[in-house]
């Protein structure tokens, strides 16, 4: 970019790839008082002063929840004429390992707001000398891929495993002497549970349940589904179906946003279905169906970290042949907007193609590690 546009710099966006895994990125000069406060507000706190400071600053983004820690962030500076020949010494910054940074307003990796290149930049974006030269900014984000691709940083908010040792709770359950009452599939498979338990537990069922019912119909066709859901429901910890599938993980989710009420309890869960989800596409990214539909599922149901990972797989393995298939197969499922303002499935992995295109990713084999390496 220009260097008069340095100043003003929009955030650009780029993403890492890497297998099932997928991180993006905004990058950008951020101009800002004194201690990091943004000049906007700067500028209403105290209007006369004129202490600026210029940083490079790169912040993870969208979708996904939580991100791996780096092995280093450098940002490598330049400015440019034409020929792409340097016109003042390059400067570099590494930032040491680890998580984002965080302050008040964000988390992510900066330069200092002190020292040589706070200097340098400050001067090429005031000094007139520079204006009809060009602004570059190399960024090398160094990861271990074993932590990259590792399913402890997809996501924040999860559930909690079936303890060993069972309590009051898992009787409504276990105990069959406490169950008076059953859910329905749509293929005529029944769940045994105990129906005051229902009605105590759920808002949804204490308005569809009447005295004289035994049992009730559940517009699901796994009877897992409703296993998932229900043990959820009387204990909050997550009890796994031994396969999870694309169809399975739509109605388990389905599911549970008609029973759940909306908060931190209806989130953990989904987190853990993610995260299960997570370990499904791992072993299945050969196969490109599933991947597809499971994507599908992600990105009906608002799950960002899954939805990200199936990207990442769909760009590593299997982008000429998805694109092929949209072709051949077209659906309004994967085209069609859910939204005002939400992009479509297909539009989603387009956007994030796209910000792939502006890295380059390798890998390099250590005697204790491995590393993925962007720019």
């Amino acid at each position: 970019m220009k260097t008069t546009e340095a100043k003003h710099m929009m955030p650009r966006q780029f993403a890492t790839v890497y297998k099932t895994s997928l991180i993006n990125w905004h990058i950008q000069i951020s101009e800002s008082g004194g201690g990091g406060l943004p000049a906007i507000f700067r500028n209403i706190v105290d209007p006369q002063s004129r202490d600026t400071v210029h940083q490079i600053t790169l912040h993870p983004a969208g979708q996904r929840e939580n991100h791996p820690p780096v092995l280093s962030v450098e940002f490598r500076i330049r400015v440019i004429d034409l020929s792409g020949k340097d016109i003042i010494t390059p400067i570099r910054f590494v930032h040491p390992p680890g998580f984002p940074a965080r302050s008040v307003f964000s988390a992510g990796y900066c330069t200092p707001e002190h020292g040589p290149v706070k200097d340098w930049l400050g001067t090429v974006i005031r000094h007139k000398h520079f204006e009809n030269y060009f602004f570059e900014i190399q960024t090398f984000v160094i990861f271990d891929v074993n932590v990259f691709s590792n399913m402890k940083y997809l996501n924040r908010s999860f559930g909690k495993p079936m303890p060993l040792d069972l309590n009051f709770r898992y009787n409504l359950l276990t105990n069959k002497n406490s169950h008076d009452f059953h859910l329905t599939t749509s293929t005529r498979l029944s769940f045994p549970c105990n129906k005051e338990a229902l009605f105590v537990a759920s808002p949804y069922f204490r308005k569809q349940l009447t005295d004289d019912m035994i049992s009730f119909p559940l517009a699901v066709e796994f009877l897992e589904t409703i296993e998932v859901v229900i043990t959820w429901l009387f204990t909050e910890t997550y009890h796994p179906p031994f396969e999870m599938t694309p169809e399975l993980a739509r109605e388990i989710v389905t599911l549970a946003e008609m029973i759940l009420p909306r908060g931190p309890n209806q989130r953990q869960l989904f987190g853990s279905i993610e995260r299960h989800c997570f370990e499904e596409l791992i072993k299945h990214h050969e196969d490109m169906m599933y991947v597809k539909h499971m994507m599908l599922v992600a990105h009906n149901h608002k799950l960002g970290s899954l939805l990200e990972a199936c990207h990442a797989t769909i760009i590593t393995y299997h982008l000429a042949d998805f694109y092929r298939d949209m072709q051949q197969n077209p659906s309004p499922a994967f085209t069609q907007q859910l939204g005002l303002n939400r992009a479509s499935a297909l539009g989603r992995l387009n956007e994030n193609y796209t910000r792939s295109l502006y890295v380059k990713c390798y890998t390099i084999k250590t005697p204790t590690t491995q590393t993925s390496q962007s720019l």
